[in-house]
């Protein structure tokens, strides 16, 4: 468009210049005719110079309206051929852009199912710490109800083995013997079978006026040839034997409960391990 317009201005001062060297030629035959005194040919000589001027000036502005179109031609040329070159440009930039667009909808849907699992990791992870405290919990008050089982056990034990002890002498400490008796007639778990022998044995001697409470028991004539004959040591022996057997089971009870919180703690915190460091990841590609 700016070519146009210049070429066109050229054109128009074209025109002009011959205009004005037909007005010069007018002039310098009026003057011819009507002039006569000397200054006539200085004037003319003046309005040549003028004419070849303004030759000059039209020769410089054709030679330039030429250059100017043969330089259009060439950008012309050049439009033309590009032209081509630059639609496909343009339609390839508008597939990379819709593939551009797609890529970023899937990125959002991927930021937003990342942002969801990393969720979900970091409630499974808080589970996992919340049943870790409950299972040491739990473990530390099975712990302590072992150790106040296993101590009953214990003190039972070593309390059938003095009675046993001091019975199988011939000359015993009889207040002694008694008093692990009482004792050992308090247990909840004690068979009643065994708990009347005992105290048929501590009413022969002298002890039912300090019998437990709930033990209540008068011995028959006939239970006296049962503890001369040694059946009392033969029933605290088994007692012994009974007691030493739940002992044994209670530790081995809390032997494997300990095996198993171990196990489970263990496998909660390599759970833990692996849910954090699935979050730290997933948060990276977030």
């Amino acid at each position: 468009a700016t070519s146009s317009v210049y070429l066109e201005a050229l054109e128009n001062a074209a025109m002009f210049l011959m205009m004005a060297k037909l007005a010069l030629s007018l002039a310098a035959l009026l003057v011819q005719t009507h002039a006569a005194s000397q200054s006539t040919a200085a004037s003319i000589s003046a309005v040549h110079k003028v004419i070849q001027m303004l030759e000059d000036m039209s020769a410089t502005a054709k030679k330039e309206k030429m250059n100017e179109e043969v330089e259009y031609a060439k950008f012309s040329t050049w439009c033309a051929n590009e032209q081509p070159s630059l639609a496909a440009e343009i339609k390839a930039n508008g597939e990379q852009l819709e593939l551009l667009q797609m890529a970023t909808s899937k990125l959002d849907s991927d930021v937003k199912d990342l942002r969801a699992t990393i969720a979900e990791l970091q409630n499974t992870v808080a589970e996992h710490e919340a049943n870790q405290k409950a299972q040491t919990a739990q473990r530390e008050k099975d712990h302590a109800d072992f150790l106040a089982e296993s101590k009953d056990y214990e003190e039972s034990v070593d309390a059938l083995e003095r009675a046993i002890f001091v019975l199988q002498k011939q000359n015993y400490n009889r207040g002694a013997t008694e008093a692990a008796l009482v004792q050992l007639s308090t247990r909840a778990d004690l068979p009643e079978k065994a708990k009347n022998m005992l105290a048929a044995f501590l009413s022969m001697t002298g002890k039912s006026k300090q019998e437990p409470a709930g033990l209540s028991y008068q011995a028959p004539e006939a239970n006296a040839y049962e503890f001369q004959s040694g059946s009392i040591i033969d029933l605290l022996k088994k007692l012994k034997d009974e007691f030493s057997s739940k002992l044994g089971d209670c530790r081995k009870e809390e032997m494997n409960s300990k095996h198993a919180y171990e196990m489970i703690i263990q496998d909660l915190t390599d759970s833990i391990a692996n849910g954090e460091t699935d979050i730290e990841e997933k948060t990276a590609d977030a």
